[in-house]
C-alpha cells in the first residue's frame, strides 16, 4: 500500500501518459513480470491507456498502441516533471495560448513547459465544451494542483483559428532565454546588459547576462530603408518610417528590448571593441543618418 501511495505522489495522482485528472488508475508492470514490484518497473495508467497497452488492435480508428519502452519513457519524464514542480522554486511555467483573433477568441490552451522550453502537459479548451470563466478556474485549478508558485504566463498574440482543432495543433512556447529570466528569483540583483555601438557603421551589438551566463545576444543594423534585429531565437526586419530620426527609431527599438529584459545594470560603450569607452547614454553616431 505505501508503494502505491508513493508512487501516486511521484506521478501527481495521474496517468504518466495523458495526464488526465479524475479517471481512475492502474499500476502497470513495465516489464509484465508481476514480482517485479520496484518503483522503476511500475508506472501510473488509466484505465484507457492501459488497455490500449494490452488491446491495441481494439484501438484501429484512433490507433494507441503503447509500447513498454514508449510507457518507461513516459514514466520517466512525467516523474521528473513532477518532482520538479515539488520544488521550492520550480523551473516550470504555465503558459496559455489564445486562438482566434484578439475580438474573437475560439479556443484557449494551457501548457505547462520546462525552462528549455519542452511542453510536458497542456490542456485545450473550447466555448463547446465550456466558457471563458470555467477556462480560467481550470487553469488556476491546474497550477494549485501542481504548485501554486509555478509562473503563469500569457502570450498575447492569437494564433489562427486553423491552429486549434487538435491536441497536437500549433502553439507558442515561452522563449528558452524568457523564460530563464521569468524564473530567475535574483533577477533584479544579478542580471546586466552591456551594449556597444559601432562608431564606423550604422550597427550596435547587445548582450544580457545572469550569473555570468549570457542569456541573450543581439545585433541591429541599418540596411537600406529598414532596421535589422537579429536575436538569438528570431530575426526582424524593421521598416524605418520619415519620423522620428533614424537613430531615435533605433534608440525606441533598444528601449523596448530593455523593456522586456529589465536588467539590474546597462552598461554602453563604444570605440575599440576590445577596449571600449564607456559612455553615459545611447549616443548613436551620425552615420545612422546617411544614406
Amino acid at each position: 500500500m505505501q508503494a502505491k501511495e508513493t508512487l501516486l505522489d511521484m506521478n501527481a495522482g495521474v496517468c504518466c501518459v495523458c495526464k488526465s485528472r479524475g479517471l481512475g488508475v492502474n499500476f502497470h508492470h513495465i516489464d509484465e513480470n508481476p514480482s517485479n514490484n520496484t518503483l522503476g518497473n511500475i508506472a501510473v495508467l488509466c484505465v484507457k491507456d492501459h488497455d490500449a497497452h494490452h488491446r491495441p488492435e481494439a484501438y484501429s480508428v484512433n490507433h494507441r498502441e503503447i509500447g513498454a519502452e514508449k510507457i518507461k519513457a513516459y514514466k520517466d519524464e512525467w516523474e521528473a516533471f513532477v518532482l520538479e514542480t515539488q520544488k521550492e522554486n520550480p523551473k516550470v511555467l504555465a503558459v496559455v495560448n489564445t486562438y482566434g483573433s484578439d475580438d474573437n477568441v475560439i479556443g484557449m490552451r494551457l501548457l505547462f513547459q520546462t525552462e528549455n522550453s519542452k511542453i510536458i502537459l497542456q490542456r485545450m479548451f473550447n466555448p463547446l465544451e465550456s466558457s471563458w470563466e470555467k477556462w480560467a478556474d481550470a487553469t488556476i485549478e491546474d497550477i494549485l494542483w501542481l504548485n501554486s508558485k509555478i509562473p503563469l504566463v500569457y502570450i498575447n498574440s492569437p494564433l489562427q483559428i486553423e491552429y486549434s482543432q487538435c491536441g497536437h495543433s500549433l502553439a507558442n512556447v515561452l522563449d528558452s532565454n524568457l523564460a530563464k529570466k521569468i524564473l530567475a528569483k535574483d533577477w533584479d540583483e544579478k542580471s546586466l546588459c552591456s551594449i556597444y555601438i559601432n562608431p564606423s557603421q550604422p550597427s550596435l551589438a547587445l548582450l544580457i547576462q545572469y550569473e555570468n551566463e549570457v542569456i541573450l545576444t543581439a545585433t541591429l543594423h541599418k540596411h537600406g530603408s529598414s532596421l535589422h534585429l537579429y536575436c538569438d531565437n528570431f530575426d526582424e526586419e524593421i521598416t524605418l518610417k520619415k519620423r522620428p530620426s533614424i537613430r531615435k527609431q533605433v534608440t525606441q527599438v533598444i528601449s523596448k528590448l530593455l523593456k522586456t529584459w529589465q536588467p539590474r545594470l546597462v552598461f554602453i560603450g563604444t570605440g575599440n571593441q576590445d577596449d571600449p569607452d564607456l559612455i553615459d547614454d545611447l549616443y548613436l553616431p551620425k552615420i545612422w543618418e546617411e544614406k
